[in-house]
């Protein structure tokens, strides 16, 4: 597959839930910092024992969201895996398995960090969407 253009990350960002409410510029600034990753399957983005330092955005392909060996969720595109990453480095207790040829978009926490000391706009916009996201999680639970 050849690798995805500047554009093209930019509109695999825009169909992230995540990162919604951005703006054109804000989602061209995340695509400059993003890097193209391929996961084979049965290869793990992510490891219960070993630290985040990046989320994921799932651009081709699907990975298996698993926990003790059990599958609890199958990502698609355009889903993220350790949206976590950005704000705590600690591990989960799941591994993110590809089920197949994965193609993803790595956004590491430095790059991530740097970009938002001149953005600002863009971290209140995602924690906007992370506190939505964990209020609909306790009306659930409730």
């Amino acid at each position: 597959m050849p690798e995805l253009n500047i554009i093209e990350k930019v509109i695999a960002l825009e169909a992230v839930e995540l990162l919604r409410n951005l703006t054109p510029d804000q989602f061209s600034r995340i695509a400059s910092i993003a890097r193209e990753e391929a996961l084979l399957p049965g290869q793990a983005a992510l490891e219960p024992d070993r630290p985040l330092d990046a989320l994921f955005v799932i651009v081709d392909g699907s990975v298996d969201i698993l926990r003790n060996g059990e599958r609890l969720h199958v990502a698609k595109p355009y889903e993220v895996l350790g949206s976590w990453a950005l704000f705590d480095e600690e591990p989960m207790p799941v591994r993110a398995v590809a089920a197949e040829d994965t193609r993803l978009l790595r956004i590491g926490r430095d790059d991530f960090f740097d970009l938002l000391s001149d953005n600002v706009e863009i971290a209140a916009s995602i924690f906007s969407t992370l506190v939505k996201r964990f209020r609909k999680l306790v009306e659930q639970t409730s």
